[in-house]
């Protein structure tokens, strides 16, 4: 906005500064002044100042220069002009969320003749060609207060318009409605018109931008215009009847029809010093610069009183009245802790850090995540970071930016399944890859998040049982391996159950996840105390350009759940070597075929015999009725060397449980 250094004069007492300082000041309080011209001309400086856009209050004139009086700490002389007219105030109830003000009058004998070179003067300064003395005088209005003023001519709306018909609502909207008339032929001398001035006024607004009354400049300026700065509606609205008056040679309007709907009642805002004072620190003392102060309750009312607010003191703290034209941008105790800061200047708080001694640590929460991080990356699986925002998940976002990001996921495969299906077409190659992150879920109206881990493993040939030998793809059990190796190295035992046909799992992610493996062709992962905390299995790949990959195995693991399980403490017992020879000998038992591996386990260990030292799996045949197990077992006897007696003594105990099960 230009800001013409006489007319500031007019306002504000600026005598004990200059342009520059008072840029600089401007600059502190969040305003940019762009550039400061010379005008040889009329012997003048104007200045170019950028508001911000919360900032409509300061795009007319008397509101920048409310606030620069504000900022130099001076009184903001407006000469408010008073006049004998009479004035009818009445307050309409009304049903709508927004307020309405209409300040109306009948002006007759309104002579249209060219403006005086002052008022032309002011309005080229904004670009405003000037049209004739009426229109003149009300881009006047609008540029110096913020106010369109509404002009028709009596033979538009009614030949006698009363004052009684001008308190009706339904009139004066109409009124408001009215195009406003730019062709200088339409005026003539001797024209009564009514006048009336609008404080919710987006629809002339509109019709002032198509009717092309202003220049392009001038149009940008009356749109960013606010409907709250409707502080000086009366000011300005009796400055433009005595302009009309003198300028335009008519008649008083015998009465001022005021008509307003009722007004929303806005709370003061709490204010508290103390948290001022701890949010802005202390201030450079301005007489000894090494002295620091806090700002005392008596500074802070003052600063408030020259933004005119209105404070209510206590002991602590006060409560603050905003005016009108600020209630849409103070709302909040913060918003006045910054009105502090930019009137005091934000140069003058110290800037200095405080130091701290105090160091963070780090939750066990936290310390588990990134460990479990590290092990999967330490077993050759590579990180990856999806979006948690996706279009398929059943989870909706109530506000969402576009269609495509329109729901949040409840799971982490499918978007891992993806990545793979796009490295495997553009590559023909996969990597073992895991993603760590948080997915969310909707349960009976509420909204949890929980943290899990995801991985695919798989899909390459780089496995060889010997070097001359051709590499395979990692089968089930090297798969089950790494994951296992991820459980042995947190310290912590899970338990491994086959999924069946009638599975419900508690946990409704799992019965999410679950569709991406082959059918029976997945396990469900326990903790200790049965609860489900994961899924292991081969994936389902439905695409048909990617049938003949190899096979991939997948896993998603709830992390909250995992790091919950109690730590397995395994307290380490040394031994010396026996000097006495062991014994290996391989057995195969044959069991039925839906016996689970645990339960096989659980019945060699019933014998506990002491001098078997391990029990190893190394082979198993499946066929129609049958499993054979091949298990290789070592004796040893720390006391005595062993006899074939007694080793077959052991294995004919084992193959006796297995036949009378």
């Amino acid at each position: 906005m230009n800001i013409s250094w006489h007319w500031l004069g007019q306002l504000v007492d600026i005598n004990n500064t200059t342009p520059a300082k008072l840029s600089n000041k401007l600059t502190l309080a969040g305003f940019e002044l762009e550039n400061i011209k010379k005008d040889v001309d009329n012997d003048d400086n104007i200045l170019h100042i950028s508001s911000t856009a919360n900032r409509s209050d300061t795009n007319y004139f008397v509101g920048i220069a409310q606030e620069i009086s504000s900022i130099l700490q001076c009184e903001l002389n407006l000469s408010h002009i008073q006049s004998n007219i009479p004035i009818v105030k009445k307050s309409i109830i009304c049903n709508h969320s927004y307020q309405e003000h209409y300040i109306t009058s009948v002006i007759d004998e309104v002579t249209i003749t060219e403006s005086p070179q002052w008022l032309q003067k002011r309005l080229a300064l904004y670009d405003i060609t000037s049209i004739n003395n009426l229109c003149d005088i009300i881009n006047f209005i609008q540029l110096k207060w913020g106010q369109t003023i509404q002009v028709l001519k009596i033979n538009e709306e009614s030949k006698e318009t009363t004052v009684k018909q001008l308190q009706d609502l339904k009139i004066n909207r109409n009124i408001r409605n009215k195009s406003i008339s730019t062709n200088k032929d339409q005026w003539k001398n001797n024209t009564n018109i009514i006048l009336q001035l609008s404080a919710y006024e987006d629809g002339i607004k509109e019709k002032i931008v198509r009717h092309n009354q202003f220049p392009k400049t001038t149009k940008n300026f009356k749109l960013s215009s606010s409907d709250v700065s409707n502080q000086y509606k009366m000011e300005a609205y009796i400055e433009a009847i005595i302009l009309i008056n003198k300028l335009c040679q008519a008649k008083q309007p015998d009465t001022i029809i005021y008509i307003s709907t009722h007004k929303q009642i806005k709370h003061p805002i709490s204010f508290s010093y103390n948290k001022n004072n701890k949010i802005l620190g202390p201030v450079l003392s301005y007489i000894d610069k090494s002295r620091r102060t806090y700002i005392g309750p008596n500074k802070i009312d003052d600063l408030f009183h020259q933004l005119s607010y209105i404070t209510h003191n206590h002991i602590n703290a006060c409560y603050v009245e905003i005016p009108s034209y600020r209630l849409e941008d103070i709302t909040r105790e913060v918003d006045l802790i910054e009105e502090i800061s930019r009137l005091q200047g934000f140069n003058h708080f110290v800037d200095t850090l405080p130091k701290s001694t105090s160091q963070g640590h780090q939750s066990i929460y936290k310390y588990r995540i990134n460990q479990i991080r590290s092990i999967c990356r330490s077993m050759g699986l590579h990180e990856v970071i999806h979006t948690s925002i996706g279009s398929q998940y059943n989870t909706t976002i109530h506000n969402p930016l576009s269609v495509e990001y329109s729901s949040i996921r409840n799971e982490l495969l499918s978007k891992l399944i993806q990545s793979v299906k796009y490295n495997i077409k553009q590559t023909k190659q996969t990597l073992d890859i895991f993603e760590i992150g948080r997915i969310f879920i909707s349960r009976e109206a509420q909204y949890n998040e929980v943290t899990h881990i995801a991985g695919i493993l798989g899909g390459n040939k780089y496995i060889r049982n010997q070097w001359d030998s051709k590499p395979q793809n990692i089968t089930w059990f090297q798969a089950k391996g790494d994951l296992e190796e991820l459980f042995e190295r947190i310290n912590i035992n899970i338990i491994w159950q086959p999924s069946s046909i009638n599975d419900t799992l508690t946990y409704c992610t799992f019965n999410e996840s679950k569709h991406y493996f082959k059918k029976h062709q997945y396990a469900i992962l326990h903790s200790e105390r049965g609860e489900p905390i994961g899924l292991f299995g081969e994936i389902n790949i439905t695409d048909n350009s990617i049938q003949n990959t190899e096979k991939l195995y997948g896993f998603e693991i709830n992390i909250e759940s995992l790091i919950n399980i109690k730590v397995h403490k395994s307290f380490h017992q040394f031994t010396p070597y026996t000097k006495y020879p062991s014994i290996i000998r391989d057995i195969k038992i044959d069991v039925p075929k839906n016996w689970p591996m645990a339960q096989i386990l659980e019945n060699l260990h019933i014998m506990n015999e002491p001098i078997i030292e391990s029990i190893e799996l190394f082979d198993v045949y499946i066929n129609k009725k049958h499993k054979s197990l091949g298990f290789r077992i070592t004796y040893s006897n720390p006391n005595s060397t062993l006899t074939t007696k007694e080793v077959n003594t052991i294995e004919k105990k084992f193959k006796n449980i297995y036949i009378q099960s």
